[in-house]
């Protein structure tokens, strides 16, 4: 077994297969006419095609391998040598204070919290992280191999779905813990790695800061860094909650990671199909766009439909030269990464801090913020959540250095993901902040009821004014707002609605307002054409003629 896994890791860490490289026997996931789920059968390699013309059979397709992208782990000392003298300490602060940082001795090291000023290259995640509120806390599953344990770490649940060269599925999803000697050579830790990105336990004044606090689900598809694609959709499926086999069926999961990628062609069907279950759950799947600096058009499951794709950017910046491009969602920071990994040493996996690089560490950054989003208001549909990410992103640089960094002709999706900017758009959606609508005066006014000009360029006294107040938070949107209203008879959809004014500033006086036969929003436009907007309600509670007005 061990001559098997070295000769597989040398020849295909970063390549995807057929089984038939291997052996004269080929493994094929079909699908029976009636059946509902795909099955894997092992036949001839001269049986191939008549099995692919057989009638018994509604879809036929040869087993496809991945990989994890190859492992770039810079070593532990280097980290210590560049570790800093003073660690704020902030243990008792809640962490949706304004000030709080956490107090993990390696959370200096980890650029991509910083705010931009500090860090061209950063997705101000510590901005994201003060403001989201804990309404629910989600379960997110990462789809991987090479998981191990932590003290910074905690599994909440745990599958291993990799049932080749001997290994079964069973609930020891940890990776050779039982047979070490076995294991070297194989040994880097990824899945722990992407995991602690995701959810390493927080001002705890241990190692790292996770992005946030969730229950982590580990599902193994990968054995020495490859793994069939059959389990991986079999994993999606368990992890949306579906059944498989006799596994017992588990609570779904709010997210998916998938930090695996390789150049097959196209999406495999039995994948698309179990991607289609999970968003149909509701479960959002973030996935890595490759290392291999080309095209994703080929690479799975970035090619697969409903899927959240991640390339990867620099501390400065720019796309980092690694990077797959083309149609990705986005980009997220994926060079100097600190997460945990694993080494082999003396008879026993050790597991240390180090520097990841690669888009499989771009992901789950971009599928943690998507959950301090998730968290914040849990009503948020995949949709909103995409497109909340892709509308609140920075612009990737130009000045780019050599011709890999280059991310023109829309190569790099939406840009850089801003975490923080993602957060304002998500509280300004969450149905608790509105727009006011008040009286232009106060019940305790003494105004001498002068004349005033509205915004429609009106002179009228104060007495027949109202005043839009907009939150303080909608000031940093990006997008037209738009004062509208629909007759209280109908319902308040943007089908019904007509536009009253442009809103323009954060304090605006109007006239012509009838509330007596209208009910008015705001509706908020997040992109140039307007085809992705939102409507929301005005708090009218202070709308109400004051005693002075009265007379």
């Amino acid at each position: 077994m061990l001559n098997m896994n070295k000769l597989i890791t040398s020849t295909v860490l970063a390549l995807s297969v057929s089984l038939s490289t291997y052996a004269e026997d080929v493994t094929l996931v079909v699908k029976r006419h009636g059946q509902d789920k795909f099955e894997t059968i092992v036949v001839d390699e001269s049986e191939v095609e008549q099995v692919k013309n057989s009638n018994l059979y509604l879809s036929v397709e040869e087993e496809v391998w991945l990989s994890r992208p190859e492992l770039k782990i810079k070593p532990l000392d280097k980290v210590n040598q560049l570790k800093p003298k003073n660690i704020l300490k902030n243990k008792s602060m809640s962490a949706t204070s304004t000030n709080y940082t956490p107090n993990d001795p390696d959370f200096s090291f980890q650029y991509y919290f910083s705010e931009k000023s500090e860090q061209t290259g950063s997705s101000e995640i510590l901005q994201a992280v003060r403001k989201s509120e804990q309404n629910k806390k989600l379960r997110i599953a990462v789809l991987d191999g090479g998981f191990h344990d932590h003290d910074d770490m905690e599994y909440s649940y745990g599958f291993n779905f990799f049932d080749e060269w001997g290994e079964i599925r069973t609930a020891e999803f940890r990776d050779f813990e039982d047979e070490v000697s076995d294991a070297k050579g194989c040994i880097g830790g990824h899945g722990l790695g992407v995991a602690s990105i995701i959810g390493a336990k927080s001002n705890n004044e241990i190692g790292i800061s996770g992005v946030i606090e969730a229950d982590l689900i580990a599902l193994r598809v990968l054995s020495c860094g490859i793994g069939p694609m059959s389990d991986l959709s079999d994993a999606i499926i368990h992890a949306a909650g579906g059944e498989v086999d006799d596994i017992p069926v588990i609570e779904k999961v709010d997210i998916i990671n998938i930090s695996i990628s390789g150049p097959v062609g196209s999406c495999p069907s039995y994948v698309q199909e179990a991607i289609d279950f999970a968003n149909e759950q509701g479960v959002m799947i973030f996935v890595a766009a490759g290392n291999n600096n080309e095209d994703i058009s080929t690479y799975a499951p970035a090619i697969c439909d409903g899927v959240y794709v991640s390339g990867a950017t620099d501390k400065q910046g720019y796309k980092a030269e690694f990077s797959n491009h083309g149609a990705v969602s986005s980009m997220s920071p994926g060079v100097d990464i600190v997460g945990y990994s694993a080494t082999y040493s003396e008879g026993e996996i050790i597991t240390q801090l180090g520097w990841w690089e690669g888009t499989s560490q771009a992901s789950p950054l971009t599928a943690a913020i998507a959950g301090l989003g998730l968290q914040h208001d849990p009503k948020l549909t995949t949709e909103e959540i995409f497109n909340y990410l892709k509308l609140t992103s920075d612009d990737i640089r130009e000045d780019v250095l050599n011709a890999d960094q280059d991310c023109s002709l829309e190569q790099c999706g939406s840009g850089l993901i801003n975490a923080s900017r993602f957060m304002d758009l998500v509280i300004a959606f969450d149905g608790e902040t509105k727009f006011e609508l008040n009286h232009a005066l106060a019940d305790d006014s003494n105004c001498d009821q002068e004349l005033f000009i509205s915004e429609f360029g009106n002179s009228l006294k104060l007495c027949e004014m109202y005043e839009l107040v907009m939150p303080e938070n909608f000031s940093e949107l990006q997008g037209d707002i738009t004062l509208v209203k629909a007759l209280k008879t109908e319902e308040l959809t943007e089908a019904n609605v007509e536009e009253v004014i442009g809103v323009t500033d954060s304090t605006m006086l109007l006239d012509a307002i009838d509330l007596d036969t209208y009910q008015y929003a705001t509706k908020i436009c997040l992109n140039d054409t307007c085809e992705i907007s939102k409507l929301i309600g005005l708090d009218t509670t202070k709308a109400v003629s004051p005693l002075s007005c009265q007379k």
